[in-house]
């Protein structure tokens, strides 16, 4: 009696493998060989991930689920009518093939499946998409500021410091210095880490600069964008005006002029009056001696 209780129980654990063996089969052949497909996202802006389903079959079922802990987790998907949504910042297009994802953060990072089944379809499989979201998260642009130590109004040394928000861990600001590169004459002083927003940090780096080797530019980098290029160690003395020659040779010739011609002019003036005074004077004597009787 103990014997065939034994077989039976042996002959219903076989059928259990087989049916596994039967489904695993039918699974892994809609997927075999397949490398994942791979999506790529910044924080804070928008994915779409596509499940890539034969165009003229209709679907009896299409969802997505994100591997967590090993486990799958549903997402968002579709059987005859949408189904209620398990993330928030998910939506299903109306083809119901494509699925996009809002506001993306670094936790969306991962494994995700596309599962779906034709409708009517003779074999009845189930397939499979192997999909992977990698997130990640670009610092912003630097930002620099100046500050200089001076003796007599000359600067002496210059701190720059760069500042950019919002990236990843462990990343390093990058100094450009263009011009006088003379890595004596400039050292990092200090680079700074500190917690921004959703796993991410601010960074800072400040450089001191000697003034000896006179005016330098300098820029800063990190991942794609560099900042302004700023000037340390540049003198506040305002260089003086441009002479302006042309201004001042008509002023220096006018000047001259008057100084020269001036007496010249008033001499000349002078005379010339003299002489009209005197011719007028003659004209009037010899105009009474003309008018004078003729009988006296």
């Amino acid at each position: 009696m103990a014997s065939k209780i034994w077989h039976i129980l042996l002959e219903q654990r076989l059928l259990l493998l087989l049916h596994l063996a039967v489904v695993i089969t039918r699974l892994g052949s809609a997927d075999a060989g397949n490398s994942p497909i791979v999506y790529d996202g910044l924080v804070g802006g928008n994915v779409t991930i596509y499940c890539p389903v034969a165009e003229e079959s209709q679907l009896e079922f299409l969802y997505f689920q994100k591997v967590v802990d090993g486990k799958s987790v549903f997402l968002n998907g579709y059987h005859s009518k949408p189904l209620p949504t398990q993330l928030p910042n998910t939506e299903m297009d109306q083809n119901h093939t494509m699925m996009h994802i809002y506001r993306l953060n670094l936790s969306d990072s991962g494994e995700y499946q596309c599962f779906y089944r034709y409708k009517n379809a003779a074999s009845g499989n189930l397939y499979e998409v192997q999909l992977y979201l990698n997130v990640t998260a670009l610092f912003s642009k630097p930002e620099t500021s100046v500050r200089c130590r001076e003796e007599s109004g000359v600067p002496s040394d210059c701190n720059v410091t760069c500042h950019s928000h919002n990236g990843l861990s462990g990343k390093r600001m990058e100094w450009n210095v263009l011009g006088n590169d003379n890595r004596d004459m400039w050292r990092v002083l200090r680079n700074d880490e500190s917690p921004s927003r959703d796993e991410l940090v601010s960074i800072s780096s400040t450089a001191n600069f000697n003034c000896s080797v006179g005016e330098v530019k300098v820029s800063c980098s990190v991942d794609t964008f560099t900042s302004e290029i700023v000037s340390a160690c540049s003198s506040k003395f305002p260089p003086d005006p441009p002479y302006n020659f042309s201004s001042a040779v008509i002023a220096a010739t006018v000047i001259c002029s008057v100084f020269l011609f001036g007496p010249l002019l008033f001499w000349w003036l002078k005379n010339r009056t003299g002489t009209d005074k005197g011719s007028v004077e003659q004209n009037i004597v010899e105009e009474v001696i003309v008018l004078q009787p003729m009988g006296s």
